[in-house]
């Protein structure tokens, strides 16, 4: 079994690989926390004149959780009720039948996409991209709602001190070509991925590697030694973020995997069709057939969904859910697995954020809440500018920021900044909208803000841009703190889009990582934590769960890491 270096929950791969979704029009900005509520009312003036008789906003919140309760019971109670009636020969036989009636089918699933045609673990920028990718290639281990789900490792389990971990693989896994999945594969996997010229966005997860001394004992069994002490490991890097592909892979296009599913097509723009592969070494796919459909727009998606034209959108808006949850033709389902910290980031390492009273003045000018309502119609939870609410090792104990306008406009004041620019682009549903927001809340404090929109499929094409912007909006997908800082805070993190990395910052974090007894590194973690959110440049308002909607004939939807579909799982029922 797994040893784990840290309970954590909802997490798998870095956030450049899994761009959300698309624009969302819906939400306009607002002048003052009065006008946010007055807006918010005329969102869902407007939602509901798309569907007659449309509750209010948290009426139908409470409704839909408790129709959804309902039905999960109600599917409990039909589930058990032949196990309690059936004599076993009778319940094997329905059993069998319901299997035969729902095994097969083909899934139209659609995401926003991107614009490269290779399925390449090491570039990997769009939800859609990512399903493929993970349908068509194992991965060490992946989080699950209840913690570490194996993939191709039986155990991965650390020395010691830490220095060194052994990875222990299932026996009998073979990639579509017919060829075994050895160590020597899982090896090549982590030195592909770890590759700064190839792999820049995830090479930083394994720079502890010590790659020299990585050795394949025998086809089932590899030697990881680490060039420091790393307690985190498992979760972190191994069960983070570790597909694997055979040795000396070319093909990318059609890559050849060992998942459950096959690549067969691919039209160059995250547009794919996956079959089911009859040989994969865990419960074979009730899917004949998976095609990948990307669409950019959120209100594209569900229009596609409604007219018969896809089974499956992932990445809606607040304002779809709260339209939509009624329609008996579709299901709508909200999760926290997926679920996203809505943020703006600021630059400390160049003007005009470099200036500490600049990044207190923005902390404290925001309206969060206004910003919930405005932006999520109520649909989230509050924001303390960290990642990592409800899950392990998040510093809860530090007070809620709230707003404080006069000495904001004074801390502007003192700066000598009257205009500022954000980029903003609509990569998770909300984050324009949010921008629009901030127009408004700014201005209460003298400042004029201008916004430059991306679109948000071109948002992550140009890195550079990214971490070179003063101010944008942002999204990281919720995770423990343990395993988003050292990705994304620090002199070792490569996605540091705040470029926060103080001395105190990396000691704090660096002995989170390194130290082996469980209570020193909770302690070292939160320290951290804290010298973030005293000095750091993100500022988290809120956090969205993941919104997805299909066909009531599309049953048996599990997901892992960061609200990845198990489209194994998935049945189509006739």
């Amino acid at each position: 079994m797994f040893l784990r270096a840290a309970a954590s929950a909802g997490v798998g791969a870095t956030a450049l690989a899994l761009v959300g979704c698309g624009d969302d029009d819906d939400d306009q900005p607002a002048p003052s926390s009065a006008a946010a509520q007055q807006q918010q009312e005329q969102v869902e003036q407007q939602a509901a004149s798309q569907q007659e008789a449309q509750p209010q906003q948290e009426q139908a919140v409470a409704e839909a959780a408790e129709q959804q309760e309902q039905q999960q019971a109600t599917a409990q109670q039909q589930a058990a009720e032949p196990q309690q009636e059936a004599a076993p020969a009778q319940q094997e036989e329905e059993q069998q039948a319901m299997v035969a009636e729902t095994t097969g089918g083909t899934l139209r699933f659609s995401a926003l996409g991107g614009s490269g045609s290779a399925i390449d673990p090491r570039d990997i920028r769009s939800g859609l991209a990512y399903h493929s990718m993970a349908a068509a290639f194992d991965f060490l281990a992946l989080q699950g709602p209840k913690g570490i789900e194996p993939g191709v490792a039986e155990s991965m389990t650390p020395n010691e001190d830490a220095t060194a971990w052994t990875i222990k693989l299932r026996p009998g896994v073979r990639f579509h070509d017919g060829t075994r999945l050895t160590a020597q594969d899982v090896a090549f996997s982590i030195g592909f991925l770890g590759d700064w010229e190839t792999s820049p966005y995830f090479a930083g997860q394994w720079a502890d590697v010590d790659y020299a001394n990585m050795v394949a004992i025998d086809d089932l069994t590899l030697e990881l030694p680490l060039l420091r002490p790393r307690a985190d490991f498992l979760d972190a890097s191994l069960a983070l973020y570790a597909p694997i592909v055979p040795e000396g892979i070319t093909d990318l296009a059609l890559p050849n995997g060992s998942g459950p599913f096959r690549v067969v097509s691919n039209d160059g723009a995250d547009g794919v069709e996956l079959i089911r592969n009859d040989d994969w070494w865990g419960e074979p796919a009730a899917l004949d057939r998976v095609i990948t459909i990307p669409i950019t727009d959120p209100n594209a998606r569900i229009n596609a969904l409604k007219s018969g034209e896809i089974d499956f959108a992932r990445g809606l808006t607040p304002t779809i859910a709260l339209a939509e949850q009624d329609n008996e033709d579709i299901v709508v389902e909200r999760s926290t697995l997926g679920g996203t910290a809505l943020c703006f980031a600021m630059n400390t390492s160049i003007p005009p954020f470099n200036d500490a009273r600049l990044r207190e003045a923005m902390r404290l000018a925001i309206d969060r809440q206004a910003l919930l309502g405005g932006v999520l119609l109520g649909q989230g939870e509050l924001g303390n500018d960290l990642v990592g609410l409800g899950l392990a090792g998040y510093h809860d104990a530090l007070p809620q920021r709230s707003r404080d306008l006069a000495r904001a406009a004074e801390l502007f004041s003192a700066a000598g900044v009257s205009e500022l620019d954000i980029v903003a682009s609509e990569v998770v549903p909300g984050l324009v909208s949010s921008a629009e927001l901030l127009v408004s809340q700014l201005a209460e404090a003298g400042v004029t803000l201008t916004i430059e929109e991306v679109p948000a499929d071109a948002f992550f094409s140009d890195f550079a841009r990214v971490l070179s912007t003063p101010l944008q909006t942002m999204y990281f997908v919720n995770r423990p703190a343990a395993v988003h800082l050292p990705t994304f805070v620090g002199s070792a993190a490569v996605f540091n889009v705040t470029a926060f990395a103080t001395p105190e910052f990396d000691a704090a974090l660096n002995e989170s990582q390194s130290t082996v007894d469980d209570a020193e590194r909770a302690e070292s973690l939160l320290r951290a934590q804290e010298i973030e959110w005293n000095d750091g440049g993100l500022i988290v308002w809120g956090y969205s769960p993941l919104i997805m909607a299909y066909t009531p004939n599309v049953t048996n939807v599990n997901l892992v890491s960061d609200g990845l579909v198990k489209l194994q799982d998935v049945v189509l029922s006739s």
